[in-house]
């Protein structure tokens, strides 16, 4: 999902989500070391109650609510509930789904094919200087005599 958000260029996306999502699983874990088992355990039980309350924006229950763009994928609890899951999963994939143009670059010769982004790699708002372009960070040197 975050790489898929990096390359949709979803510039809002901060750390923030992800130190949420840490201290969350702490709290699951009571700041005790778990064994890969266990946690792995843990970490789908948080995966599916995000699961759940996403569900629960689409029929406007619980704390989220969905954005003005994807308020059309709003729907009553009747109806979701006479859906079948096909048809949920569908409306889901419709909804959350991040949808990009996926444009690939082909290895010379032609064994790779890896998708590319003319973003990539760029922090927000940075761009390209002039090579003769003074900098901001440029101090003047003072000559001891």
């Amino acid at each position: 999902m975050l790489r898929q958000n990096m390359e949709a260029s979803c510039s809002g996306w901060t750390n923030n989500a992800a130190e949420s999502i840490n201290h969350v699983l702490k709290q699951r874990v009571q700041w005790h070391v778990s064994q890969m088992p266990e946690l792995i355990g843990k970490c789908r039980q948080l995966v599916d109650a995000q699961h759940m309350e996403a569900d629960r924006a689409l029929v406007d229950l619980g704390e989220l609510v969905l954005r003005k763009e994807y308020t059309c994928h709003r729907m009553t609890l009747e109806l979701w509930r006479s859906m079948s899951d096909k048809q949920k999963q569908r409306l889901r994939n419709d909804c959350f789904w991040i949808q990009t143009p996926h444009t690939t670059s082909v290895s010379t010769n032609g064994l790779l094919t890896v998708n590319s982004c003319p973003c990539a790699g760029k922090k927000l708002n940075q761009r390209k200087r002039r090579c003769a372009e003074r900098t901001s960070t440029s101090v003047k040197r003072s000559r001891a005599g």
